[in-house]
């Protein structure tokens, strides 16, 4: 139960890290309005994905009671529908701008996320070895 608690508190901290530093950064760029430009609210980038990482964070761990030799496969499963499941859900912003406003904030939001889910992952997996080493 402490994986889980130190992990979801983890993805909120990286959640409002990365939501506060994309939201403060974007009139740098000349993007006042995010969503007149992209269709989407900044929010529902960060909104999905954070949930999308909570399960897949949840699976992982619950699959490493139950079978923890599979875990990469299983991770892998889950990377393959979370990317599916992003493209299903935002593939009305993908075309909704002439100059890619939304696809490249889409994809830094993506594989920001993607880095947690990894991280996450490859904690579950070493910490098995570290206890076969000892």
């Amino acid at each position: 139960m402490n994986n889980y608690i130190k992990f979801i508190a983890i993805l909120l901290i990286f959640t409002a890290i990365l939501f506060g530093t994309h939201y403060f950064a974007l009139p740098s760029f000349g993007i006042a309005d995010f969503k007149s430009l992209t269709g989407f609210e900044l929010y529902s980038l960060y909104a999905f994905e954070s949930v999308a990482s909570l399960v897949v964070l949840i699976i992982i761990l619950i699959s490493d009671s139950v079978m923890p030799k599979n875990i990469g496969f299983i991770f892998l499963g889950l990377i393959t529908l979370k990317a599916a499941l992003s493209y299903v859900f935002f593939r009305g912003g993908l075309n909704h701008s002439s100059d890619d406003i939304f696809e490249y904030n889409f994809l830094i939001v993506f594989f920001l996320y993607l880095f947690f889910d990894v991280l996450v992952a490859f904690k579950v997996i070493n910490k098995e070895v570290e206890s076969v080493n000892k």
